[in-house]
């Protein structure tokens, strides 16, 4: 208890020395925030006097930008109309320069003609003609000048004539058949026209009637409503549904209820078995998505129930539609990617054209003595089933599918006879399985004719039944070179005319006697041949001769031989 009172009494005393801790350090902490504010407020003061006197600085060197740059500006306008002045001036004197200078001419050109003229009349010469002439020759160049300076009138009248002028007579002729399709096209318009407007009417009338059957089934709901209000005639055994009283006894209600369910059981087995039957003519992919698997009896009525729906929303005519445009459109696929296989039809005949046209020009000097190519229809059968089908839709394309402005009366025959070429083309490709693609060969057959010294071979399919190997070989070489030879011609028009290199192999079945017929037949065609043989021939019929042989790491080494300038012989 003591000690207690002790330190109970020395409390004040520490509270005493606390507060006058606190005083103090307060007292610094006023004195420690003074001092700083002073050194931030100087800080500030300092910045606040660099910052004026830079922005003199700034204004000092701005003003002193300012007067050079009106200075230069001053000297650049005063140089630039000195300049100018001094070229005018320069311009001038040029000019003054060419004036006198013609003036000289034309005096020094009117000095020299009277001196011709004086030293001809001394001469005996006739000058009055001699002026006249020159009168004439002044014209005639007058003429010529104004010729040139025509000369662009008169291309552009050439180019309107080509274009427009000569083509006059066929425009004309053009725009009477456009304006007779016009007029055609106009007819079935409006006959379509009318055939709609009919049908419009008989749509209307019908609209007419069911609205009318309508009306008269409204009124008759709306009495029997006011008659199922009205007590005095309806009673309310007709509105609730519940138990009835009967007189009938429990033997005749069981018989009855036996007979009724006998009855449902019955008409539910030949239910089944008419849904069955229906079911049946469906594959489990079939196209309107009928469930083909049925089990249990709640899956008949399903059945039942979507028929139903299926056959009174008409869903049938929209799936027609549907098929309708999709075999149309299969059709015009079909059609245009034939049309773009055949498109090169022409080129194609040109080309063998040409060939022949090559062999007529330069000919085979030795045994071959013609040699034509023709192209005749393809005898493949699905081309000719695609081209029947293009032809088909060609004549036919705005007579397919669905209805619109174009469609004609037989337009149901049109599509049955679309969906007979659809099923061609399918059983084709089933029967066909493997075949993946039609090649541009498949769309046309090329024939053969040789004639060797007095052998015919008359129209052949392939050059293997011309002859022997050696005139088959000569024969495929002789085609080859012609093919070369036409695509060469071409692109001399565009690049000018050029050698090319190649390669022949198999010469040594060729008789000795058609070796240099070939070379030559090449050569005049600037194609150079670089035959391979086993076996030696004449070596005055090449210009050049190498030896080929394999070394022991089954590298080939080329071997000069000869080189025989056919010039000096």
């Amino acid at each position: 208890q003591h000690l207690m009172e002790a330190e109970r009494m020395q409390i004040p005393a520490k509270l005493k020395n606390l507060r006058a801790d606190y005083a103090s350090w307060k007292t610094k902490e006023e004195e420690w925030k003074r001092e700083c504010t002073e050194e931030l407020q100087s800080q500030l003061n300092e910045i606040g006097h660099r910052l004026y006197v830079a922005e003199g600085e700034k204004k000092k060197y701005l003003d002193e930008r300012e007067k050079l740059l009106k200075a230069c500006r001053k000297v650049y306008n005063d140089s630039r109309i000195e300049l100018k002045k001094e070229l005018e001036e320069f311009i001038a004197g040029v000019q003054h320069e060419i004036d006198r200078m013609k003036q000289q001419t034309a005096e020094r050109e009117k000095e020299l003609k009277q001196a011709q003229e004086s030293e001809l009349s001394g001469k005996g010469a006739d000058t009055v003609t001699i002026r006249k002439y020159d009168d004439r020759l002044a014209e005639i160049n007058k003429e010529l000048e104004s010729i040139s300076k025509s000369r662009p009138l008169v291309l552009y009248y050439e180019r309107d004539k080509a274009e427009l002028f000569d083509k006059e007579p066929a425009t004309r002729s053009r725009k009477k058949e456009l304006d007779a399709k016009l007029s055609a096209l106009d007819e079935r318009f409006d006959l379509k026209k009318k055939k709609l407007q009919v049908q419009k009417k008989g749509a209307d009338d019908h609209l007419d009637r069911i609205r009318k059957e309508l009306d008269s089934l409204e009124d008759g709901l709306n009495k029997v409503d006011m008659f199922r209000k009205d007590e005095t005639f309806c009673p309310p055994s007709v509105i609730e549904i519940g138990e009835k009283p009967t007189r009938k006894s429990c033997d005749v209600i069981v018989d009855e209820l036996k007979s009724l369910i006998i009855s449902t059981i019955r008409k539910t087995d030949d239910f089944k078995k008419a849904v069955t039957q229906f079911n049946g003519n469906f594959s489990s992919k079939n196209t309107f998505h009928f469930r083909t698997e049925l089990i249990g009896e709640q899956d008949y009525y399903d059945f039942a129930s979507n028929l139903c729906e299926f056959v009174d929303n008409d869903k049938i005519s929209d799936y027609q539609k549907h098929i309708s445009e999709r075999y149309t459109d299969i059709i015009r696929r079909i059609s245009q990617e034939v049309g773009g296989l055949t498109r090169n039809e022409s080129e194609i005949h040109r080309t063998i054209k040409d060939i022949n046209d090559d062999f007529v020009k330069r000919n085979f000097a030795g045994v071959i003595k013609e040699i034509a190519l023709r192209p005749l229809q393809s005898s493949d059968k699905l081309m000719q089933l695609l081209l029947e089908i293009k032809r088909f839709s060609d004549e036919n394309q705005y007579n397919m599918g669905k209805v619109d402005l174009f469609s004609q009366d037989s337009r149901e025959d049109v599509n049955a006879t679309a969906v007979r070429h659809l099923l061609s083309f399918m059983k084709y490709l089933l029967d066909e399985p493997g075949r993946r693609r039609l090649a541009l060969a498949d769309t046309f057959k090329l024939e053969f004719r040789v004639k060797e010294n007095d052998n015919d071979t008359g129209w052949v399919e392939k050059i293997a039944n011309v002859g022997s190997d050696g005139t088959d070989i000569l024969v495929k070489a002789m085609v080859n070179i012609m093919l070369i030879n036409v695509f060469k011609e071409k692109a001399s028009r565009k690049f000018g005319d050029f050698k090319i290199h190649c390669m022949m192999d198999e010469i040594g079945k060729l008789h000795p006697n058609n070796v240099k017929g070939i070379l030559d037949f090449a050569n005049c065609r600037n194609i150079l041949l670089v035959n391979s043989s086993p076996t030696t021939y004449n070596v005055e019929d090449y210009r050049y001769t190498y030896l080929l042989s394999k070394d022991g790491r089954s590298n080939t080494r080329v071997v000069p031989l000869l080189t025989y300038n056919q010039k000096e012989k």
